[in-house]
């Protein structure tokens, strides 16, 4: 590293369930980047809980420069919060934080589209958001500003499913699932936004033997983490897929601000599914500009960039090296 190297400023968007706390651990592991803020939002669990999760994950690492935390959108606009609890458990950390006191709720900010605001203002083209959870925190701040947000170098959302199934309903994917709206706000805003789908994050998995054998190998605060908030996640990925583990959704949208040649992006239109029955948070490819839907009607869509491959044998050992370093 040369002393000209300059870490990319970097807000956190998150509802921390479990492949969130994988994803702080490594981006505050991660020199390339420095996290100025967390800002929590409703999704995997209440916006509370989600806030009590990356402060036991600031307490874990006690990272030297500590981010400012705030705590964002309590529900979806417009819209009942659907929650996750039986993939990542009822404390969003499968179980594990019920067993912890976390300290600091009471110095949270709790203004998080006003947060995002600022540091968009602040650091302009020079800062990437990664978002990793439901875009509602994201349009709050839109609307409250877009000037600034339109500044922003690069918001990285880790969402969407475009040539798989989805993983929440028939078709979409469970952050655009959450909050559609949010989604097609963003999306459409002619924000520079980069999307991370699940086409891309389900070629990528950590196994529980993986995590066993890290454990016992390098033993400690961290590894013993990583194991327990794991094991309720990876219960639920063998019950329902038949695999011993669990998939690094929210890690590849880190690695992705990290390292620009482990995913390939291409440009593309793109639209959320806002008002359809059973296709609520579909996130649609079109092959240019915008398209009619089903009613005839017109469809706005956005020019964004969606990820559609992903250097898998190098992501992976930059994952392990990263996440289980002393």
């Amino acid at each position: 590293m040369s002393d000209s190297f300059t870490p990319t400023p970097v807000l956190i968007d998150t509802d921390c369930g479990v492949d969130d706390a994988l994803a702080l651990i490594l981006a505050l592991r991660s020199p390339e980047l420095h996290v100025h803020a967390i800002v929590t939002v409703a999704g995997n669990v209440e916006v509370r809980q989600c806030t009590r999760n990356v402060l036991r994950v600031l307490s874990l690492l006690s990272p030297r420069t500590l981010p400012l935390v705030a705590q964002g959108s309590a529900k979806p606009i417009g819209r009942a919060l659907v929650t996750a609890k039986e993939v990542h458990g009822k404390d969003g950390l499968g179980g594990l934080d019920a067993h912890h006191s976390v300290r600091g709720m009471s110095r949270i900010r709790r203004n998080g589209a006003a947060v995002i605001v600022d540091f968009c203002s602040t650091w302009k083209e020079q800062g990437t958001v990664i978002a990793v959870g439901p875009l509602t925190n994201i349009a709050r701040a839109w609307k409250r500003n877009p000037s600034a947000l339109k500044k922003v170098g690069r918001i990285i959302s880790m969402g969407g499913a475009f040539r798989i199934p989805g993983n929440t309903g028939p078709v979409a994917e469970f952050n655009y699932f959450v909050d559609p709206e949010a989604a097609q706000a963003i999306i459409t805003s002619g924000i520079p936004v980069d999307i991370v789908p699940l086409d891309i994050t389900h070629q990528v998995t950590l196994l529980r033997s993986e995590v066993e054998r890290h454990r016992s190998e390098r033993p400690g605060p961290v590894s013993r983490f990583v194991s327990e908030v794991t094991r309720f996640y990876m219960e639920y990925h063998e019950v329902t897929e038949g695999f011993a583990g669990g998939y690094l959704h929210d890690p590849v949208a880190v690695a992705a601000s990290v390292d620009p040649t482990i995913v390939e992006f291409v440009q593309a239109s793109v639209a959320v599914e806002t008002e359809g029955r059973f296709g609520r948070g579909m996130s649609v490819r079109f092959a240019t500009g915008q398209a009619c839907t089903g009613d005839g009607k017109r469809a706005k869509s956005g020019r964004v960039r969606i990820a559609h491959r992903i250097d898998r044998e190098r992501f992976l050992n930059w994952f392990h090296e990263r996440l289980w370093s002393s």
